[in-house]
């Protein structure tokens, strides 16, 4: 069926979609929570040891973009009165997903990156995918904006594979190559210093309501991203009845004692903690289909008190997490479901939707997002030796932050997406350097060498 469809700079003349299918109530979810200020996307990128040809890696893009329904869909036109959104395959793209740029540093390249993935791709027109390929003075770097309506993590990073194994084939024999999407490899991701300081004890407040990160500075609109290249893997510490916990797991666990310190120095009273952790839900042998497979379950714990052992609450966080991601659960909190379910106009749901996160968001919607894509040990391959990888996800208020995962030619990035509004750079620089602490007091590194490049450091 992709194989009739034409690759078009242009929109072309109007003709008879290839296909129609309807919005899933995920898709329709965040379609509502996009927004100019906050947009609803996914961010993945590799950096690539050398020179990629442009138009090899322009071809390589289109061809495989046009493989993937959902990478090459747009949603369907329809009235002010339509109930539900339709996606539609058309004949041909109506842009250009491919763009190049040059950067002489590393501040150059995250002033590039930010504006690149400002904004969600457009879903009215094909594809709701935009690539950036970066010439910088030792490397290219390739940035994925997907929509995330459209995409997930786990299906962006399958389109950067299949982008990868076809711009090989066009500059073996000139031709894309064909062969079924290789799977991401499971994996454990882990460590850091033991730095962490220990201010004053928090007045625990056990209410109902769910803590809010301390606001540091935040005046601005949109979004902010702060990446932090480890200098190894993670090594999580075992527990003295045995076993041990996974890197996600002790990622988790770091990111509620971060929120509690960071909180207790703001003088904020200690509140439950509660981390949406998007868990992959494809069936075995599903990993590498496109779209939106993954279901968001919570992880809640009062945050220990500055200074306490974090073991206990470890443990705790492994049990919770364990148990989650054996229980089936839906994609969407029941109040969002709620609303998705509403018959009436899509434009009349997108204003609940959005009146909702403003008034009852701050009272029932979780404190921060943590995002693992996990130990990816086929990254995508565009013919240099390994790469290292960068990847983050939307961080909408009332969270307004989210941390991305993932670990790749052993190295694990950690990415700060976090809400202007929240945060500004040097409080959320601040806010990554104390998660880092944290981490290091349940984990540790072995095998470092701290002389590697750290090229995403900042």
């Amino acid at each position: 069926m992709t194989r009739d469809i034409a690759m078009d700079a242009a929109p072309g003349p109007a003709s008879e979609p290839l296909a129609r299918w309807p919005f899933s109530m995920t898709d329709e979810m965040l379609c509502y929570f996009d927004v100019a200020a906050e947009p609803v996307n996914v961010h993945l990128e590799a950096r690539i040891q050398g020179r990629l040809d442009k138009a090899a890696f322009r071809t390589a893009a289109t061809t495989a973009i046009m493989a993937n329904p959902r990478a090459a869909s747009r949603r369907a036109r329809g009235s002010a009165a339509r109930r539900r959104y339709l996606w539609e395959l058309p004949t041909r793209l109506d842009a250009d997903p491919v763009s190049f740029t040059a950067f002489s540093d590393d501040a150059e390249l995250a002033r590039q990156r930010a504006a690149f993935i400002e904004r969600s791709p457009s879903i009215e027109e094909s594809p709701p995918v935009r690539l950036l390929v970066a010439t910088g003075p030792d490397a290219d770097y390739v940035i994925l904006n997907a929509h995330h309506a459209a995409l997930d993590g786990h299906s962006c990073l399958e389109l950067l594979r299949d982008i990868g194994r076809h711009y090989r084939g066009v500059l073996t024999d000139g031709t894309a190559q064909e062969g079924s999407p290789r799977r991401p490899g499971g994996g454990e991701p882990g460590n850091i210093s033991l730095s962490a300081a220990k201010p004053g004890l928090p007045r625990i407040r056990r209410a109902w309501r769910p803590a809010r990160i301390a606001a540091e500075r935040g005046t601005e609109r949109g979004y902010g991203l702060h990446l932090m290249l480890l200098p190894g893997v993670p090594v999580v510490r075992g527990f003295t009845t045995g076993g041990r916990a996974t890197v996600n797991e002790a990622l988790i666990t770091a990111l509620i004692a971060t929120v509690g310190r960071w909180n207790s120095w703001h003088g904020r009273p200690a509140r439950l903690v509660r981390v949406t952790v998007p868990v992959n839900a494809r069936e075995k042998g599903e990993l590498s289909s496109a779209g939106n497979h993954s279901r968001l379950v919570t992880i809640a714990a009062l945050a220990p008190r500055p200074g306490e052992e974090l073991m206990p609450l470890l443990s705790d966080v492994a049990r919770q997490a364990r148990r989650a991601r054996h229980k089936p659960g839906p994609q969407l909190g029941g109040g969002f479901r709620g609303l998705a379910a509403i018959w009436c106009p899509a434009v009349v749901k997108r204003w609940l939707v959005r009146a909702a996160l403003r008034t009852v968001g701050p009272l029932v919607c979780d404190t921060v997002m943590l995002t693992n894509l996990g130990n990816v040990t086929d990254p995508p391959d565009f013919g240099a030796a390994g790469s290292t990888m960068a990847f983050s996800a939307q961080a909408q208020m009332p969270r307004g932050l989210c941390i991305g995962v993932i670990t790749a030619s052993g190295r694990l990035q950690v990415a700060l997406r976090y809400n202007r509004a929240l945060l500004d750079q040097a409080a959320a620089e601040s806010f990554a350097q104390l998660f880092a602490e944290v981490l290091g007091e349940i984990t540790h590194v072995t095998g470092t060498d701290e002389r590697r490049e750290q090229p995403w450091r900042h």
